[in-house]
């Protein structure tokens, strides 16, 4: 993955120079001036991770842990209401437990080389006094350095799988259902603020003040003190835009992603959910909180690489470069594909693959649980998008080569690079729907192996083999959408207009689920 620093190291950025990063056996902090700005604890016996102090750069502490109205309100947290009937959310007031358990049974963590915090976490859900768990998770939680406006952000994803049996995802009833309440309907991620933070305020996308169980894509909590807290809902999450539950008089907030009805999960059944909290020194406005919204929209691509038979070192970055340009795209990169992580996967929307272990190269080996992850990834809704050489590994890995559309085999071959034209042969597809045949220099593969299941939507013509040879393919996996384009030998080839218009739209297509 991402290489990471010592935990132990300073933040040197303009604005916020000497920020140190600490860590204890179950919790790690961020510190400024001495003083804690968070703190995210993990510690298995307690179950439920959570952030607590959660402060601004400017001095405005908003969490609460554990009050006395609700003692299982642990800040800035996650937890289900019901699964299968059992309550995960409240606890034994003597023994501070639930009859349903949130067991923390893997965890890493680190400082990423831009200097963001990853925390990764494997978490299974139980009842109490049982061994076997109903549902497992994976979460991710990126914590950013403060930007030079003193604003700092919460990247929190988690992707939670089914077992051998159906679960049933519930919350307190609504009061038009039997047994229904006033206060039903709260589950998931939540803010638990203190005291001094009565008297805020809540505005949603919409305008509206203190608009409880309204739609809105996004909730800007504003403190008495100054300060705030954006909590934004990610458009491909379930029941989007969620619908709010807010509890001024505590106060309290959270998208409440099963509001309106419980949500049965079939085995084998995966549901991702992404969220972003934003801490703002000062008392943020509409037009403020927006323009974090838009930004945020940007698709997340991480491209995989650092082993290619080709110059990935210069392709990597030209590929970035194109992505970023477009104003569409935030892009990652990540030069150990190995050490991939589901909760690593739930962060992104697309994998491009720009890595391959052809030849001589001899890349770390990925292990079964790896595969599993990626193509598990791809099943349940990501997008996959190879360029060139990146889908030449795995000779024996159907599955793998179902994503990468077509790879290179026996009998696959190439001349030197030269012009060609690049024909449209589905001018109906949404990657290729008004794009007119151009001209290429580049690297053409003949006879490369394609998979039954993909679809050619632009081709070459090969003086080689005296046929049309596939440049652009497309494919379906489960709910997933895989684009192949078998352009881009070198970074010169890559910044061709016909090369960037394709890639684009291909990336950009990839990034939408199937819904089927």
């Amino acid at each position: 993955m991402k290489k990471f620093l010592p935990l132990f190291i300073l933040i040197c950025s303009p604005a916020f120079a000497g920020m140190q990063m600490k860590e204890q056996s179950n919790s790690i902090s961020a510190e400024m001036d001495g003083k804690v700005l968070w703190t995210y604890h993990h510690d298995p016996a307690e179950g439920k991770p959570y952030f607590h102090p959660l402060e601004s750069t400017a001095g405005t502490r908003f969490t609460d842990l554990r009050p006395e109205d609700h003692p299982w309100h642990r800040g800035v947290w996650f937890s289900w209401k019901f699964i299968n009937g059992v309550n995960y959310w409240e606890e034994d007031r003597t023994t501070g437990k639930s009859t349903g358990e949130t067991r923390i049974v893997g965890i890493k963590r680190g400082v990423e080389e831009n200097k963001a915090t990853r925390i990764e976490l494997n978490i299974e859900y139980a009842p109490a006094g049982t061994e076997k768990s109903v549902m497992q998770e994976s979460r991710s939680v990126v914590i950013a350095p403060p930007d030079e406006s003193g604003a700092y952000f919460i990247d929190w994803s988690s992707r939670f799988q089914t077992l051998e049996n159906d679960v049933v995802l519930d919350r307190t009833p609504l009061p038009h259902e039997p047994n229904g309440k006033n206060w039903g309907g709260y589950t998931g991620w939540s803010v638990r603020m203190n005291k001094d933070m009565k008297g805020g305020s809540f505005l949603n996308r919409n305008g509206k003040v203190d608009a409880a169980r309204e739609a809105a894509c996004w909730m800007l909590f504003r403190s008495p003190n100054g300060g705030s807290l954006l909590f934004m809902d990610h458009p491909d999450n379930l029941n989007y835009p969620s619908k709010w539950y807010l509890a001024p008089g505590m106060p309290y907030f959270s998208p409440a992603v099963i509001h309106d009805a419980p949500l049965t999960l079939k085995a084998g059944e995966s549901l991702t959910l992404r969220y972003r909290l934003i801490v703002l020194p000062e008392t943020g406005t509409k037009e403020q909180a927006e323009a974090y919204w838009k930004e945020w929209q940007k698709t997340k691509v991480v491209i995989l690489t650092g082993s290619n038979n080709h110059a990935w070192q210069k392709t990597t970055p030209a590929l970035k470069a194109v992505l970023e340009q477009s104003g569409t795209f935030d892009v990652d990169i990540e030069t150990d594909p190995e050490k991939l992580t589901p909760a690593f996967l739930s962060s992104y929307d697309v994998l491009l693959s720009n890595w391959n272990g052809f030849g001589k190269n001899k890349p770390a080996p990925w292990s079964d649980e790896l595969k599993k992850a990626y193509v598990d990834f791809v099943r349940n809704g990501g997008g996959h998008v190879v360029v060139h050489a990146g889908s030449s590994s795995f000779d024996d890995w159907d599955d793998y080569h179902a994503i990468c559309c077509a790879t290179w085999k026996d009998g696959t071959g190439h001349v030197k690079p030269h012009e060609f034209e690049v024909r449209i042969s589905d001018a109906n597809h949404p990657i290729t729907e008004g794009l007119e045949n151009f001209k290429a220099t580049d690297e053409l593969w003949f006879k490369p192996f394609v998979h039954p299941d993909a679809d050619v939507i632009a081709e070459s013509f090969s003086k080689t083999t005296g046929n049309w040879e596939p440049t652009a393919l497309t494919g379906q996996f489960g709910k997933g959408r895989c684009f192949t384009l078998l352009l881009g030998h070198n970074e010169a080839f890559i910044k061709q207009s016909g090369f960037k218009t394709l890639l684009i739209a291909g990336v950009e297509w990839a990034a939408k689920a199937f819904n089927n």
